[in-house]
């Protein structure tokens, strides 16, 4: 932290030297020019919009996080990405809080949203705004009302059902007992687009929703205990993941296990620059509405050295993508509504915080290609039962939100980072109640702005991961099957099926989400009317 404010205040005294010597005479400084003016040095040209992603050196060992590869336009992986991205263009969150553990209020949406192994994003126009209005709520005779951080209410019934309202009144969430075995609850969350995600059961048995036809079912894997599958449904597909639960410092967590490992040889080339700088048409000819809605926020490179460059448009792609998308489906398909004021201005995802996520993307291929030649056929150190493992999380320093979480900052600010937003991890600290503290680093509007600085759980972090892992897995997937059109052809993939990381989907799924929707649906409209807490 303290080193990134360093490399801010030097950008800034290095641009106030500059002026100053800009004023300087001319005649002054003519005495000091060469007499052959076409030996003059020239003035640095001005970077393009949207300039070439540079080569990139071979990913580092996993672990080795000090002193990495410079950031595109000045940017020091060693600290934080280089002032003038536009990455830090909130306001600076003040006060003097507790962040020694505040946990994430609301409790995120563990699991987070699907990785899908199909294209990037393709141009379009800017989405017509709309979306449902915002529900209000009224207490109602009984209900013990609770005053929490940010401004927000939470209005509990004496029946369990508890409303959480924003600081204008706004129900952002709904929790209710279901009345099944093991304590069952449904959970709505309402992110600031309007983006709805229903979740109910527990970890390990629970079925998550983002709308009627998009989500997972998640239950134990038969014969393997302490595995789980997730069965994805997107687009009418259905697929399976498969995570397995670890404990670490009294939390518990789930780590992805992959489906694939590929050769070394091919790792090795998904980090080689090619020997030109390639362009590549992002979905070329298809209309994606979600793509010119966060044109201010993200824009992909024209051209690539190499292909991890590419890896992180696609990973980035995908989680802004899915957004949009998840906000639409709980908008009766219609396009998500403007953002609220939360940021005065829109963000942009800069040059400088794409390295840095480029880098995650080195040290992660990294650490997969290490995976692979380990005799276990799930990844190096496997805990046995009952055993702690630090959360592949904490090897990790800057994160791509993969799913609306809910937090209030250390200023007493409620807001949500929802995906496509990057957090940067400042400890490897976990508090007693399993908070880790992070600084938003880049947030589009209508999310928690930069500089805010807040705790969020573990386990949400954990989770972070595992949609960095899989995204990047659908990515590398692409590029094995040479169905990245445009881009140079890898070597043999040599993949390798990892027996743990595979699991049938649950035939069903699509009709629990359909089921899951509907129930909220229900849930929903009591709230709003004023109906009974069932």
């Amino acid at each position: 932290m303290n080193l990134r404010r360093t490399v801010e205040k030097m950008f800034c005294a290095g641009v106030m030297l500059a002026v100053a010597f800009a004023w300087v005479p001319a005649e002054a400084r003519a005495q000091k020019k060469p007499a052959n003016t076409n030996n003059q040095t020239a003035a640095p040209a001005k970077p393009a919009p949207a300039p070439v992603a540079p080569a990139r050196p071979a990913a580092v060992p996993a672990g080795n996080r000090g002193g990495g590869t410079p950031a595109v336009g000045g940017g020091n992986r060693g600290g934080a990405p280089a002032v003038g991205g536009g990455n830090r263009g909130g306001t600076p969150a003040v006060g003097g809080g507790n962040r020694g553990g505040t946990p994430a209020v609301g409790g995120g949406n563990r699991g987070g949203t699907p990785a899908v192994g199909g294209g990037g994003p393709a141009r379009g126009g800017s989405a017509p705004r709309g979306g449902a209005s915002p529900t209000t709520y009224v207490s109602r005779p009984g209900d013990k009302t609770t005053a929490l951080p940010g401004g927000r209410t939470e209005f509990r019934s004496a029946n369990g059902r508890a409303v959480t309202t924003n600081a204008r009144g706004e129900v952002r969430r709904i929790e209710a007992p279901r009345g099944l075995a093991g304590g069952s609850k449904m959970v709505i969350n309402r992110g600031p687009g309007g983006g709805r995600v229903v979740e109910t059961g527990r970890p390990g048995a629970r079925v998550v929703s983002y709308g009627a036809h998009r989500g997972f079912v998640e239950r134990g894997v038969a014969g393997r205990p302490g595995y789980v599958s997730r069965t994805y449904v997107v687009g009418g597909r259905s697929y399976a993941r498969v995570y397995r639960e670890s404990r670490y410092g009294g939390v518990t967590y789930y780590r992805y296990v992959p489906a694939v490992y590929y050769g070394s040889g091919f790792y090795g080339w998904a980090v080689t620059p090619w020997g030109a700088p390639v362009g590549y048409a992002w979905g070329s000819g298809i209309t994606a509405p979600w793509f010119g809605f966060y044109a201010g926020y993200f824009t992909p490179y024209p051209m690539y050295a190499s292909p991890d460059l590419w890896l992180t448009d696609y990973l980035l792609a995908e989680n802004l993508r899915l957004a949009y998308e998840s906000q639409q489906a709980s908008n009766a398909g219609q396009a998500p509504p403007p953002p609220s004021d939360m940021q005065p201005t829109a963000a942009t995802l800069s040059p400088e915080v794409k390295a840095l996520i480029a880098d995650e993307v080195r040290q992660q291929l990294a650490a997969e290609k290490a995976a692979a030649v380990e005799p276990t056929s799930s990844g190096p150190q496997q805990p046995t039962s009952g055993s702690e493992q630090l959360p592949p999380a904490m090897g990790q320093r800057f994160f791509v939100a993969s799913s609306n979480l809910d937090i209030t900052t250390e200023a007493g600010q409620a807001c949500t980072l929802t995906p496509g937003d990057i957090v940067e991890r400042e400890g490897r600290a976990v508090s007693a109640d399993g908070g880790v503290d992070v600084e938003v680093v880049s947030g589009k509007r209508g999310d928690c702005p930069a500089y805010s600085r807040a705790a969020v759980q573990l386990a949400d972090l954990q989770e972070m991961h595992n949609q960095f892992q899989e995204q990047l897995d659908s990515g590398l997937k692409l590029l094995a099957d040479n169905q990245a059109h445009g881009l140079p052809n890898g070597p043999a993939a040599g993949a390798r099926t990892v027996a743990d990381g595979n699991a049938d989907p649950v035939a069903d799924a699509e009709s629990q989400l359909v089921a899951q929707e509907t129930d909220a649906a229900k849930l929903e409209a009591q709230v709003r009317q004023g109906g009974p807490a069932n």
